[in-house]
């Protein structure tokens, strides 16, 4: 089995494995609809179903490690290398906040949740950015850069989003408090556009490489 066709099945794989994610969020909604409002995602670990919020950061970790294994021979820019190296981190936070979920006791495991949380979620639209434009450079004739900017810019507007809800919701002093709506909703649509891009990563990655002329 040459390369090429593992890079494909694992770009399969990951494709999978970020529609089983988005899977599991929607069918949370419905197990747990106490969570749905005032909360963000990583909050149905702490539900009677939480094991399958776990699972789901798992895969969508997996997902990430497996589309930097189909991508890797195709970055070949010191941008792509960085951003290969990116995507191994965002695959490991996933993973690690699907391990330890947002708890306050003991204290190193809501910590760590936080600090993948933090990885993931600020990482991941940077990691696509560089991504993005080392395969539009080295494959621009597959025209890779149209294919994967709209789905970067919407990763970029759910992380900015996300953010200024946030800080919003810190200025006004309702951290401590239940969140607002809103707020869950960023967070929501934060994770879709980022399982977005992987998701079309994955499907650019299943497509032979171009050959040369």
């Amino acid at each position: 089995m040459n390369n090429g066709v593992i890079s494909r099945i694992a770009a399969r794989l990951s494709l999978g494995l970020s529609v089983a994610f988005l899977a599991l969020l929607a069918v949370l909604h419905v197990l747990e609809p106490e969570f749905n409002s005032g909360h963000l995602i990583s909050e149905y670990q702490l539900g009677d179903y939480g094991f399958l919020m776990s699972l789901a950061f798992c895969f969508l970790g997996t997902s990430a490690l497996l589309l930097a294994l189909a991508l890797g021979p195709r970055l070949r820019t010191q941008a792509g290398r960085v951003g290969w190296w990116g995507l191994i981190g965002i695959g490991a936070a996933f993973f690690v906040a699907g391990v330890f979920p947002p708890v306050q006791t003991p204290v190193i495991t809501g910590y760590l949740h936080g600090i993948s949380g933090l990885v993931a979620i600020v990482g991941s639209p940077i990691t696509f950015t560089l991504i993005g434009r080392s395969l539009a450079r080295s494959e621009a004739r597959f025209l890779l850069s149209s294919r994967l900017l709209g789905p970067t810019v919407v990763a970029w507007v759910g992380l900015w989003f996300f953010l200024i809800a946030l800080t919003v919701v810190s200025l006004n002093g309702q951290m401590e408090t239940r969140l607002p709506v809103w707020v869950s909703v960023a967070n929501r649509f934060l994770i879709v556009t980022y399982c977005i891009w992987l998701m079309a990563a994955a499907w650019i990655a299943t497509c032979k490489r171009p050959s040369l002329i």
